[in-house]
């Protein structure tokens, strides 16, 4: 199941405000649907994170948005992986828990920590290759300067970068305002988004580090992550058929061809870890109803057809028992 956190879509949200993109233009005028969830650290479709990255691209002028984008996300809104974080030991027992927590975060980006005798680099790519290039270097950047300023308010207010690296093009950006975010400007233009950190303070205790809490969170944060783990298989599934239903009818049999297992292997493995392919299939369709439905140029039909259904009464049907009431195209 691919995935990003609801905080970084509505950092997108509230930094399109910023430039006076009004949240109900956004819905209205655009159609797309932002949702309403109490928890910021719940996961949302990287696809609807997308669709909203790709209208900021458009409609703002500013190539330096993607800094005011991670001025919107709270280091807070992870739940227990924020906790576990703002709890380490040293800047550099922070990037390197936040590397090895990212993946459970967010699944669309990867982090890798490079260290050497003289540096630390923390080089963030995009998983997501599906997603066009300009977007990828838009939302790593905006990745690495979210966990720098988290960095800064883990009590080095004056930390600056040795070197950045942005696979984004030179558009004229402001570099005093980058100087100002990262203490140094970056090289636009690279052939990766790496973040250069001197060693000089990186392994200096910091306030928070090593109480009970810390350890209290730890072991929160490997049971989650054993949670996740376990139901690899049906995070798997889920991405493939979200990707893969729009494009063909999809069976069980084809499914579960594609992870090389017999149908009679692939059920038993899915209920080994508490579900079943129809029970996905279900949630894949549902989520990408949801995303086409707001969509005014597109007709039940067509949602319809693009979830995997023969007709738009059957859809209707399956739609209405998900959620209680019948769906409405845009």
């Amino acid at each position: 199941m691919k995935y990003t956190t609801y905080s970084g879509f509505q950092a997108i949200v509230r930094a399109m405000e910023h430039y006076g993109i009004e949240r109900d233009a956004i819905t209205t005028k655009h159609g797309i649907h932002i949702p309403e969830i109490a928890d910021s650290g719940q996961h949302i479709s990287p696809k609807l994170t997308e669709q909203l990255l790709r209208l900021a691209v458009n409609e703002i002028d500013d190539p330096a948005f993607p800094l005011k984008v991670a001025e919107y996300i709270s280091p807070s809104t992870f739940g227990e992986f924020s906790i576990g974080l703002l709890t380490s030991s040293s800047l550099r027992n922070f990037l390197l828990r936040f590397a090895k927590y990212y993946p459970y975060i967010a699944t669309t980006q990867k982090l890798r920590l490079v260290q050497s005798p003289d540096e630390v680099i923390l080089i963030s790519h995009f998983a997501e290759k599906s997603i066009s290039e300009d977007l990828r270097s838009v939302w790593t950047e905006v990745t690495l300067a979210f966990v720098f300023r988290f960095m800064r308010l883990m009590g080095r207010p004056d930390y600056s970068a040795l070197k950045i690296e942005l696979t984004s093009k030179f558009r004229g950006q402001n570099s005093e305002r980058y100087r100002e975010f990262f203490g140094v400007v970056p090289e636009f233009g690279s052939t990766r988004n790496a973040m250069h950190l001197p060693l000089a303070g990186i392994d200096d205790h910091l306030a928070n580090g090593g109480s009970e809490i810390a350890v209290e969170y730890e072991i929160r944060i490997a049971a989650k992550i054993s949670e996740i783990e376990q139901s690899s298989l049906p995070l798997r599934v889920h991405a493939f058929l979200v990707k893969e239903l729009p494009q063909q009818i999809l069976s069980k049999e084809i499914v579960a061809s594609h992870f090389a297992m017999s149908p009679k292997t692939f059920q038993n493995r899915l209920g080994e870890a508490g579900t079943s392919y129809q029970q996905l299939l279900d949630q894949a369709r549902r989520e990408l109803a949801e995303l086409y439905l707001p969509f005014p140029d597109i007709t039940l039909a067509e949602v319809a057809d693009l979830v995997g259904y023969s007709d738009a009464s059957n859809f209707c049907r399956a739609y209405k028992r998900w959620t209680g009431h019948v769906p409405r195209a845009g």
